[in-house]
């Protein structure tokens, strides 16, 4: 091979990676930069129906998001509904997966997510915590109905029904149930026509309440209030129901966490802000199914959180953590799934209302 075949054939190999270098780097600089959220939720284990339908919200709003500075991603990670495992999952999420926003579900493991991203500067969002703590500090925000707006609601639906005596059956190590218990006792006061019999306390994981039955079964209650999840709450409404108690049952924002729902068919009840139209549609078209219990708050998160980075970002780069939690924050007004004009209060929630529902043909209805 001569000289002159040698320098076309490396004049032609210099062009070739001229070319692929000019282009490999044109698509690096026209790529989005990746935001990641990580979010734990109960996709096995009692409440996983609520956790699978909330993780089928996720997806749906990502799906829905159209142009973006930003690519979106979310990597899910199963607590089970166990605060020990909430725990292990969050930090998981922080140390290894690196992720920019955490998500949680419910009091008992938003509480221990609380501090794990307060202590790691990393913007938590809870989206199905009763219990108001879990906002607590600069870096988490919470996205659910106050208690007190449930507890409102209830007295004035007791009043409505002329319902005077009130029996508590009640899971004690249960933070959102607490939360609830709290502000019925603060709202107590206000409404003298109510009397509370008695209330019984159990811890998660009791399976035979016949002697808490037992202690009540003559009381001269006009209705029982059981405040607890599956499969504590299917199990003792089943032993009431075998003890010969015919008493109508309610609760505050428990029966859709129930596995056997028909159980309380008939039964009304109060529960948080009932989702839109457009995101009951939206979903059911999805997925043929109805969204359960929380899952709309999971698509408000989502861009919630999409609002705040967009609203932020140059789309070239990340936002840093105390820009997302400060352009959070910023957020004046919400207009989500679970209704219009939502504004965050003082101490970082992002209030929504709350609705009185009835079990009827196996399904939650809103009371109009």
């Amino acid at each position: 091979m001569n000289k002159k075949i040698v320098s076309i054939l490396v004049i032609i190999l210099l062009a070739v990676a001229v070319f692929f270098v000019f282009n490999s780097t044109k698509t690096n600089n026209t790529e989005k930069p990746t935001v990641k959220i990580g979010v734990t939720l109960p996709l096995t284990g009692d409440v996983a129906l609520l956790g699978q339908s909330s993780k089928k919200a996720i997806e749906l709003a990502l799906e829905n998001l159209g142009d973006t500075k930003y690519n979106y991603q979310v990597v899910f990670e199963d607590d089970q509904f166990k605060t020990q495992v909430g725990a292990t999952v969050a930090n998981k999420l922080i140390n290894v997966d690196k992720v920019d926003m955490l998500f949680s579900f419910g009091s008992p493991v938003g509480n221990v997510v609380n501090p794990i991203a307060e202590a790691q500067k990393v913007p938590h969002l809870n989206f199905f915590a009763s219990d108001t703590k879990v906002a607590n500090g600069e870096y988490n925000f919470l996205h659910y109905t106050p208690p007190y707006m449930d507890v409102q609601l209830f007295m004035k639906e007791l009043k409505k029904r002329n319902i005077k005596n009130l029996v508590f059956f009640e899971i004690s190590d249960n933070p959102g149930a607490a939360a609830i218990a709290q502000a019925f006792e603060k709202e107590l006061p206000n409404n003298p026509e109510v009397n509370v019999l008695a209330t019984q306390k159990f811890k998660s994981g009791t399976r035979d309440f016949r002697t808490l039955i037992s202690e009540v079964k003559d009381k001269p209650a006009d209705i029982l209030v059981l405040q607890s999840s599956s499969p504590e709450l299917e199990t003792l409404y089943k032993q009431i129901r075998e003890a010969g108690i015919t008493t109508p049952v309610t609760s505050i924002e428990t029966f859709e966490f129930a596995n056997e729902i028909g159980l309380f068919e008939g039964s009304w009840y109060i529960n948080a802000a009932d989702p839109q139209e457009w995101y009951v549609d939206a979903y059911t078209k999805k997925y043929n199914e109805s969204p359960k219990f929380g899952s709309a708050h999971a698509y408000d998160g989502v861009n919630l959180v999409v609002k705040a980075i967009e609203s932020i970002g140059d789309g070239k780069t990340v936002p840093t953590h105390d820009q997302i939690k400060d352009a959070i924050k910023n957020i004046k007004s919400f207009d989500g799934a679970v209704g219009k004009n939502l504004k965050f209060d003082s101490d970082g929630q992002l209030v929504s209302g709350a609705v009185v529902r009835e079990i009827k043909d196996g399904k939650p209805v809103t009371i109009k």
